[in-house]
């Protein structure tokens, strides 16, 4: 578990600025092109933006689309998995033992090492720089690095905390989506004053490999595959299990169709590095924010 440890209080003016400003921040990313639908590739190169059809955005789509048509059906998954190796036991004993990730090994989750190169794509989309980011200065051959990264354990963090002094209002926020409110405490602080709040932790999130219906699927871990990839490193620690049925995978709205990945010619890993099937876009980031409010209320009766 991440937990916040730092906290950074502004000046009245700048932390209203700072907590207020929602402007929309816009970041490098690579779309699968070749397995969206028409509409959805036209905006996704325009930035999600419905009003900015292009003609070279849909002649771009069109080749994509005509090069996985032009693959041979089916693809070979044979070896992606394999078993954890000794020198990642030490690292396998400290998970187990971690909070966030035994719940995964109840449910039936083991790690092992995949071959990312063979591993089918569910997102259509993934932000380049924080995949470059979070996996910079690793080494192809140092498995626990590796694994530091794919199956990371837990470890404090420090989160901007801002006090916005007009809405009485302290912000947390992160590009992360797994921050999250994890727990509430109440105590006295000194005397006569009571002290309550919520913890907040930025959950840790793990590479995991679904096998559904004879075939490997990445469930999470996008970004760090992309980075682990471009970085020419192709065997990962993983977390993997087998699903059935499809309800059970849990898939999050926003991914390709069914059909994409579960058909005859899937879009792979590699393909976010295929120009002849994925382009450079720039989209807009999300931001996950916690806001805790103190509001004084006088009612009556």
């Amino acid at each position: 578990m991440y937990i916040a440890t730092a906290k950074k209080t502004a000046a009245p003016n700048d932390t209203t600025r700072e907590a207020t400003d929602f402007g929309q921040v816009k970041r490098p990313a690579r779309a699968l092109l070749g397995w969206m639908q028409r509409e959805q590739a036209q905006r996704i190169q325009a930035g999600q933006r419905a009003d900015a059809n292009l003609p070279e955005h849909e002649e771009r789509a069109r080749r994509a689309r005509i090069s996985v048509g032009a693959r041979p059906a089916g693809i070979d998954q044979t070896n992606l998995i394999s078993e954890a190796p000794a020198e990642l036991q030490e690292h396998i004993a400290a998970l187990q033992k971690a909070p966030a990730a035994s719940q995964y090994f109840q449910q039936g989750w083991r790690v092992c090492v995949a071959d990312l190169r063979k591993v089918c794509a569910l997102q259509p989309q993934i932000f380049t720089d924080d995949a470059v980011e979070r996996t910079a200065g690793v080494q192809p051959g140092d498995l626990n690095g590796i694994a530091a990264i794919s199956l990371p354990l837990p470890r404090s963090a420090t989160l901007p905390v801002i006090f916005d002094q007009a809405r009485q209002s302290w912000i947390l926020s992160s590009a992360n989506p797994n921050l999250r409110v994890v727990g509430n405490w109440n105590a006295e602080v000194q005397p006569g004053i009571l002290g309550v709040g919520f913890g907040v932790s930025v959950m840790p999130s793990f590479v995991q490999v679904a096998h559904f219906s004879n075939r490997y699927l990445l469930r999470d871990g996008y970004h760090r595959a992309y980075g682990f990839l471009r970085a020419g490193i192709s065997f990962v620690p993983i977390l993997t299990r087998e699903f059935e049925p499809f309800e059970d995978l849990g898939l999050p709205p926003g991914l390709l169709p069914t059909a994409a990945y579960l058909g005859d010619r899937p879009p792979l890993l590699t393909d976010f590095l295929n120009d002849d099937v994925s382009a450079d876009v720039v989209l807009p980031a999300t931001q996950k924010m916690i806001v805790v409010a103190g509001l004084e209320l006088t009612t009556l009766g």
